[in-house]
């Protein structure tokens, strides 16, 4: 394999690792690399965007407590001793350890690897439903919260140039389509930034349709109680057990035929690994994520984790998908990796998550953590606490904190839900 130079002009001849994607498993797998790797690896990133978004965040930037950007971190700054290359990872040569990348700017490059570690994550399934991938909002993607939240000030603008006698259905009306705790937190987060551009007042509803009938799942019954309890108070009304099977420009059409007039439609629904070409032929889950062992190796000179691929626990049982498990993987499995380049083994996954969480807007949250349930401020500062932990960008975080400062001082109205912990141990 023909080494690249380094700035003296030299032969850089560090084993190459190239991690494919900027998501949690990824940034935290090529610091783990850079880390452990002690200078003798030479990591480099292949990811379109050149931010990595953190999106436990996104309730904030949706109900305006926090910028738009709040939740990006210049992968620059992220991995100040990785290399990032802007593009996508087109197709994989596992013989020949090249990966083929199309650049953001045009053109393309060829990248050869020692090691490959897959981390491109997941899509939501949108095109299973006819309107959604057209016609609604996804959150999974950098820039898509602040789309959103453009969307929605549009629409309370164009809505107020018109006189109220004359508006059209569900002018300012939004559909929320999941159940989960993605769901639920976007749903109160715009309840709360229509009520702070004044629409609610003027007839701006808020929907949760959820296939399920158990809102917040995640969560154990006594937070799942306090869940529905701040949809409620935020005036969210939700349909459960309800399905979306069509969604419009100005709607959503129900499994029984109900019409839901709305100009804004979210779908925080379930998702579907994404496939890289010349990896289609590894052993793959019903949901079509790349098999692993526990030590996250899919295949020789190929490690996977985080939403595309499948992680067997101790217990047996698969690894919950979720930003915290996703970290864990992402530092264990890039130790791994630099633990088999210095001819040790690779040590099985035992990592445990805190648990989840979920923000409620005004400085409240819940969360379930080590089986214990919190929520009121108590809640959101140990959340807030976890995620700055979890920002890799500390220049970042600082802007960050410097934003929910400015936020809580500038607060005018009172928060929505109790503000005490629970102190009785959860049931799950």
């Amino acid at each position: 394999m023909t080494p690249d130079r380094t700035p003296t002009g030299r032969p850089d001849e560090r084993t190459h690792v190239v991690v494919l994607g900027a998501g949690y498993l990824a940034i935290w797998s090529a610091r783990a690399l850079v880390r452990h790797g002690r200078g003798r690896l030479r990591v480099t990133v292949v990811a379109p965007s050149p931010v990595h978004a953190f999106h436990g965040w996104t309730g904030e930037v949706i109900s305006g407590e926090l910028p738009t950007t709040a939740p990006h971190s210049p992968i620059a700054e992220a991995l100040p001793r990785a290399t990032h290359v802007r593009g996508k990872a087109v197709r994989v040569d596992r013989e020949a350890r090249t990966v083929e990348v199309e650049l953001t700017d045009g053109g393309s490059t060829r990248l050869e690897y020692d090691q490959l570690v897959v981390g491109v994550g997941a899509q939501e399934k949108v095109d299973l439903v006819p309107g959604m991938a057209e016609h609604a909002f996804t959150l999974r993607e950098a820039i898509r919260a602040g789309r959103l939240v453009e969307h929605l000030d549009e629409r309370v603008a164009q809505a107020r140039a018109v006189p109220a006698g004359e508006r059209a259905d569900g002018a300012l009306d939004v559909v929320v389509v999941g159940g989960g705790l993605a769901g639920a937190e976007t749903a109160i987060a715009i309840a709360q930034r229509l009520e702070r551009n004044g629409a609610r007042t003027e007839g701006g509803r808020v929907r949760v349709v959820s296939a399920s009938e158990t809102i917040g799942r995640e969560f154990s019954p006594a937070l799942r109680a306090r869940l529905v309890a701040a949809l409620t108070a935020n005036g969210i009304e939700v349909l459960a057990p309800a399905r979306v099977v069509r969604v419009a420009a100005d709607g959503v059409e129900l499994s029984d035929g109900t019409w839901i007039a709305a100009t804004t439609t979210v779908a925080t629904v379930g998702n579907r690994a994404v496939s890289v070409p010349g990896l289609d032929d590894l052993p793959r889950s019903e949901q079509g994520r790349l098999v692993v062992d526990d030590t996250f190796r899919a295949a020789p000179r190929v490690w996977a984790g985080g939403d595309a691929a499948e992680i067997p626990l101790p217990s047996g049982e698969p690894c919950p998908k979720d930003a915290a498990w996703a970290i864990g993987q992402g530092s264990w499995l890039g130790r791994n990796v630099a633990l088999v380049l210095a001819g040790r083994d690779p040590r099985p996954f035992t990592w445990r998550s805190v648990g989840v969480t979920a923000g409620l807007g005004g400085g409240e949250a819940l969360l379930d953590a080590w089986g214990m349930p919190f929520h009121g401020r108590m809640a959101w500062m140990s959340r807030a606490m976890f995620f700055g932990s979890y920002l890799p960008s500390r220049r970042q975080l600082g802007r960050v904190l410097n934003g929910l400062v400015r936020s809580r001082t500038r607060r005018a109205r009172p928060a929505v839900g109790a503000a005490t912990p629970d102190t009785a141990r959860s049931g799950r």
